[in-house]
């Protein structure tokens, strides 16, 4: 995009004390980023990868570009309460077009990328979107694709236009034109920009979030200004505020910008913070910018979380004997200083000595290679992370926490201190009330819960109890140390043909705590045993396979080697020990193919919908339930 210079960056002015941050949490969202601009013009907000060189953005030049934006779209027609959509990777001009929407009171949203084109209809139609900027021709062909079944959208506006020529299509205009339109805007223009931004108030809507959509169609959720600024942003200060300075906090913006999780962390938590979001060239090549970066502070979901310890186990397994042997005694040391802090004992003279060598010596290089070897803060949050892949990270030195939050209630708890016990999500942060009700549903109370879902009154009066609790649909316990401790959702409690009653996410994480375990779904429901169906992980089982010269011509192929089904099987057998009798997967089936949101196998964030899991693979659910259809065909 069109960059405007104003100022060279200089040193990080300090930490903002915290009557600032109280207050600049309480504006709306385009006018607190205007604010931060004025108490610290230059400090650095944003740095952005492009050609192999980091380009750096100041507060001041931010707040300048999105004004500049922001009378783009105004002459565009787009008035305040108008919706539109964003949909692209991680990008300055994502974190610049979102903060110009809300700055004249129109109301953003992002679109997946991995949305497929029924997905992108609804959410482009529920909305009603006016307009739609676009990263590239990718994002434009699938708008387009869609014909006319989006007549609400007027504009299009494109970042990278490279790819355009020969587009015929009246709407699309390039990003670049409202950054730097032929007749400048005039005083009076980005006036309006400032009283609109100033005048809004924090209760209004300025975004919406779609709902996963596992149990049907996805819902817009409505958030206020204050949902992620008071309940989303200052919770993360209150509960982290080493966060806020003095010095700088890198953090890596990769996750997709649609994801309220993102949002939080990388677009209205540095209004708060000293947090400088960084943003690599290839969002698929996280590990580079992990390196080039050294964040401070690294969040994620658990699948890269898993996906990222799976690699450091395989590249261990492919290493040298004399390193196996050495990481296998730092292990041991690890698990017994571990589970005695856990346990609340200190551990001996010896033993510290022991794992601090066994840190210096195995597992700080170990997690260098990540890019983790500066990082205090690891948090991980979006669905429950394996036990078994928190403990990992934990034993290699890493402090990863549990957290939660949801979309209609932004952030709900965290794990405090040093190496948390894995498991809990952690106790509820400062703002919000939690309550248990007689069924085991966890309902909440505070700013952070959402105003309603677009367009659906009685889903939203569903979602709210008479006296103005919002209802989560999980099942879970406060524990007597305050730590909030997730069960399942309501929902999905399964009962199986014995009565008894299976968690199935706590099988499942269970069995995705195996570094060759990408993804686990479990069957029990009205029948006498569990099973599964089980996506294995495709880079580590195929350094696993190419490691013992097995030959297989594609991810199918490498699926039906005998070898890589007994590799499964140990592991299920080796997690099942972790799990109550009745809990324990009988038989699996390995998955053919890898799932892919784009053809609709999960939701675009990658979650399962179980219904249609089912339909899909019915011929295998079958197979391993044959004995029981035998059976039943026997007594009749």
């Amino acid at each position: 995009m069109t960059q405007t210079t104003l100022r060279p960056a200089r040193v990080h002015e300090g930490r903002l004390d915290s009557g600032t941050q109280f207050r600049l949490a309480q504006l709306p969202i385009g006018h607190a980023i205007r604010e931060r601009a004025a108490v610290t013009p230059d400090d650095v907000v944003v740095r952005e990868q492009q050609f192999g060189i980091y380009a750096q953005h100041t507060w001041a030049q931010y707040s300048h570009d999105v004004e500049t934006f922001a009378c783009g779209l105004l002459r565009l027609g787009i008035r305040p309460g108008d919706p539109v959509a964003i949909m692209g990777d991680p990008s300055y001009l994502w974190m610049v077009a979102d903060a110009a929407v809300i700055s004249i009171g129109a109301v953003s949203f992002g679109i997946y990328t991995t949305c497929s084109p029924e997905e992108i209809a609804h959410q482009l139609n529920t909305a009603g979107a006016v307009a739609m900027i676009a990263e590239n021709q990718e994002y434009v062909d699938k708008l387009l694709g869609l014909g006319n079944r989006c007549p609400s959208v007027r504009h299009v506006i494109v970042d990278d236009t490279r790819a355009l020529f020969g587009y015929s299509d009246p709407r699309i205009l390039p990003a670049a034109n409202l950054l730097t339109p032929s007749e400048p805007y005039s005083g009076d223009e980005r006036a309006h920009v400032g009283e609109l931004a100033a005048g809004a108030s924090a209760d209004d809507v300025a975004l919406l979030v779609f709902t996963s959509g596992t149990t049907g169609q996805s819902k817009a959720a409505m958030i206020t200004h204050r949902n992620f600024m008071v309940g989303g942003a200052l919770q993360l200060c209150r509960v982290f505020p080493e966060l806020t300075g003095p010095d700088p906090r890198p953090v890596i913006c990769h996750l997709s910008l649609a994801h309220a999780f993102e949002r939080i962390v990388c677009l209205y938590s540095p209004i708060l913070t000293a947090m400088v979001v960084h943003i690599g060239e290839d969002v698929e090549d996280l590990t580079t910018t992990m390196v080039q970066t050294q964040p401070y502070y690294f969040h994620a979901v658990p699948r890269i979380w898993q996906k990222l310890a799976s690699q450091a186990v395989t590249n261990i397994d492919r290493s040298s004997p004399l390193k196996r042997w050495t990481y296998r005694r730092a292990m041991a040391v690890a698990r017994r200083e571990r589970a005695l802090r856990w346990d609340g004992v200190t551990p001996s003279l010896s033993l510290r000595a022991a794992y601090r060598l066994a840190r210096i010596c195995v597992f700080v290089p170990l997690l260098r290679k990540f890019g983790l070897g500066h990082t205090s803060i690891g948090l991980t949050a979006g669905t429950h992370v394996p036990e078994e892949v928190q403990r990992m990270w934990q034993y290699w030195g890493l402090n990863l926490i549990n957290g939660l939050g949801m979309t209609e209630v932004g952030f709900v708890a965290f794990q405090r201190g040093l190496y948390p016990i894995p498991g809990a999500v952690g106790q509820r942060v400062p703002d919000l009330e939690v309550r248990v009700v007689e069924d085991g549903e966890l309902q909440y109370r505070g700013a952070g819960v959402f105003r309603g879902y677009l367009g659906e009154a009685e889903r939203t009066a569903e979602a709210f109890t008479s006296d103005g609790w919002f209802c989560s649909g999980d099942v879970g316990t406060v524990e007597a140390d305050g730590d909030i401790v997730l069960r399942d959702r309501k929902k999905d409690i399964m009962i199986t043909a014995g009565g008894k009653n299976i968690t199935p996410s706590l099988v499942e994480n269970a069995m995705k705590g195996s570094p060759y375990i990408s993804e686990c779904v479990l069957f029990a429901d009205g029948h006498k045993y569990p099973t599964a169906l089980i996506e294995i992980d495709p880079d580590a089982v195929t350094e696993w396979a190419e490691s013992r010269s097995l030959e297989f011509t594609g991810f199918t192929s490498l699926t039906q080697l005998p070898e890589v089904v007994a590799l499964v099987d140990s592991e299920v057998q080796r997690l099942n020990g972790q799990l109550a009798r009745v809990e324990q997967v009988k038989k699996f089936r390995i998955l053919p193919k890898e799932l892919d949101p784009e053809e609709g196998d999960t939701t675009p964030t990658r979650k399962i919908r179980r219904g249609h899991f089912e339909r899909m693979f019915q011929d295998l659910i079958d197979d391993m339930y044959a004995d029981e259809r035998q059976e039943f065909q026997q007594l009749q």
